[in-house]
Order: C-alpha cells, then sequence, then structure tokens
C-alpha cells in the first residue's frame, strides 16, 4: 500500500540507509545515531522537489531543513502509539518528538493516528493531513464471493509479527487470553491466527494460557477458504496503525472486533459501534459473548453491512487517490 502512496505521486525510491546502513542489522546506539548523521549530510535533497518519509524517521526531517526542501511523513506504524504510552527509552522518546515536530507536514493515515499527532505534540504539531487505506480490487472481488458460516464459534485473528514487541503492537497476546477466558462460558470456542509467528512464541503464548485453544495456521495464500470458516474477525492491537486485515475480514462478510487502539476502529464503528472495544480482556471477552448471543439473522446483518462499506468506500483505488490529494495539499501549502 505505501509503494503504490508513494508511485502516485511519481516519488523516487530511496534507501533511508543508502550512505551507512544501519536499518536491519544490529549496532549500539551511539554507532546508529552516528549513521543517521552521516546519512543525512550525504543525502542530496537539493535534487528533490520533496521528500516522502514512509514513517517519522529521526534524520530525514533535519536534512531537509538544512537544505529547505519540504520533508512529508507518512505516518501509518507504531511510533505515535509507542510515544503515547511511553514504549520508548527517554532519550529515544525525546529524539523522536523533536523530529516529527520538525517535519514540514504529517501524512497519517487514520483518523487515530491524526489524534496521536495532535496530542503528543501540541501546538507545535505539524499540519496534518488525514488518508486511510484500503483493499486491492482484485482481492475484493474475490472476497465478495466468500460466504461465511458464522455458526461455529471461530474467532479469527491475521497479522505477521514473529514476536517480541510486535505481539504486543498487534495484540497477538491478548487474543489468546480471551479466547482462554471464554473457554469458561463457550465452551466450542477457538481461535485461528493466521500469519508468521516463531515457534517459541507460539509455544510461549500457549504455556501462559494454558486454557486458550487456540491454532496457529501460519501463512495461508487462499485466505477466503478461513475467512469462510470464521464466525468472528477480533484485533486486539494495541497501536495497530491500520490494520487492512481488519478490511478484508469485512469485505467477506465477517463481522470485525477491534480494539479502540485499532485504527480501523473508524471503519468499524461506521458499522457497529459495539465492535470498538477498549483494552481489558474482561471487556473483550463480555463483548464477544454478547455477540455470540445475537440471532444468526443480526450477526449476518453486520457482516453484510460492513461488507457494503469497504466495498463502496474502501477500496485500494479510492485510499491511492485521496493519498494523492492530500500529498499535494500538503506540498502546496508547503510552497506557498
Amino acid at each position: 500500500m505505501h509503494q503504490a502512496f508513494a508511485q502516485a505521486v511519481r516519488a523516487e525510491p530511496y534507501y533511508i540507509d543508502a550512505y551507512a546502513r544501519w536499518h536491519d542489522i544490529p549496532l549500539s546506539a551511539p554507532i546508529r545515531y552516528l549513521r543517521w548523521g552521516w546519512n543525512a549530510l550525504r543525502f542530496p535533497a537539493k535534487r528533490y522537489r520533496a521528500i516522502l518519509v514512509e514513517g517519522p524517521h529521526v534524520w530525514p526531517s533535519f536534512a531537509g531543513r538544512w537544505r529547505d526542501v519540504p520533508t512529508l511523513s507518512l505516518v501509518d506504524n507504531e511510533t505515535l502509539y509507542f510515544l503515547h504510552t511511553g514504549f520508548y527509552r527517554s532519550h529515544a522518546e525525546w529524539g523522536l518528538l523533536q523530529a516529527i515536530r520538525r517535519y514540514d507536514a504529517l501524512l497519517v493515515i487514520g483518523q487515530m493516528q491524526a489524534k496521536l499527532a495532535r496530542l503528543l505534540l501540541g501546538a507545535h504539531c505539524p499540519p496534518v493531513y488525514v488518508g486511510f487505506n484500503g483493499v486491492e480490487e482484485e482481492r475484493l472481488r474475490r472476497l465478495a464471493a466468500v460466504a461465511p458460516q458464522l455458526e461455529k464459534p471461530v474467532l479469527l485473528f491475521i497479522g505477521h509479527g514473529e514476536g517480541g514487541w510486535r505481539t504486543f503492537y498487534k495484540g497477538l497476546d491478548l487474543f489468546v487470553e480471551v479466547v482462554a477466558h471464554l473457554r469458561a462460558h463457550l465452551p466450542g470456542v477457538e481461535g485461528w491466527v493466521v500469519g508468521r509467528w516463531a515457534a517459541s512464541e507460539q509455544e510461549a503464548l500457549l504455556r501462559r494460557h494454558p486454557g486458550a485453544s487456540v491454532r496457529f495456521l501460519g501463512p495461508v495464500q487462499a485466505i477466503e477458504s478461513v475467512l469462510s470458516q470464521a464466525a468472528l474477525y477480533f484485533h486486539p492491537g494495541r497501536g495497530e496503525a491500520y490494520g487492512i486485515a481488519v478490511l478484508e475480514a469485512m469485505a467477506a462478510g465477517v463481522p470485525a472486533m477491534v480494539s479502540e487502539w485499532t485504527g480501523a476502529q473508524e471503519v468499524v464503528a461506521q458499522v457497529w459501534p459495539e465492535g470498538v472495544l477498549p483494552l481489558s480482556v474482561e471487556a473483550m471477552t463480555q463483548a464477544i459473548l454478547a455477540y455470540f448471543a445475537l440471532p444468526m439473522a443480526e450477526r449476518r446483518a453486520i457482516g453484510e453491512q460492513g461488507r457494503a462499506l469497504v466495498q463502496a468506500q474502501y477500496t485500494a483505488g479510492q485510499a491511492i487517490q485521496r493519498f494523492r490529494e492530500i500529498f499535494y495539499r500538503a506540498l502546496a501549502a508547503c510552497e506557498a
């Protein structure tokens, strides 16, 4: 999606660590910071009308200002939520906040990111322009043909992470814990997890919650076959920037429940406000039990309303068009 956004504004790809590699190798903090500075000094900003950065990286916002080139950040990741919750060490938090406030504009994906940016930066927040994510049209066509059963209590989660902070960010640990709690009231409940997760992470989660009936399916190519068996898509993210998987589940007619800190909650809320939940295992458990107590016709109605909304308003083409609009609006304001 981000690559499509960049292509839509004719951006030239450029590695964040083109002159001194740091992004994908382990380095001590001082060495990493030195490499940031070297990349900033060497970056040929004057060649460009503007710099579009995927994520609020630290050095590009300074490099652009040194050379008086508008620098815009595409914000669609965990950074703002992690700043909001004190996830980073104090020096990293300070550096990130200093960098973000120096961007000329923030092109955020979703209202949650916009809210976090304004909350964190206050009067120092750069102008914020809001876009959204969408589902690729060919994928939408396949998802439109899915007829979910909705009867058997199967909760589905889709996301990659391997482990570590991604487990926290995606809310996979909450997913497993909630399934464990549900077993006391809904004995037949199952949790299905699609995506790449390290075997050690799977084992640790199941050891922590031995009552959870959770199956890790790994990466799945034909996701339609899994969605057709799901009764509920459940995504309890902690700062999940958006969550295209939520849109895909909705496009397949599967009702979605998400945390209030999952960006796609703005889409879920349009269909079913009860599907947006606080980050509380008890509240999530009770909400899911209430969902399974609904008549089947009501569950299907929620699913079909979600399908219609995504098909009509959240296609990749529409998301790309919106991004193109906010990018050029932001750029015009920078150059005015």
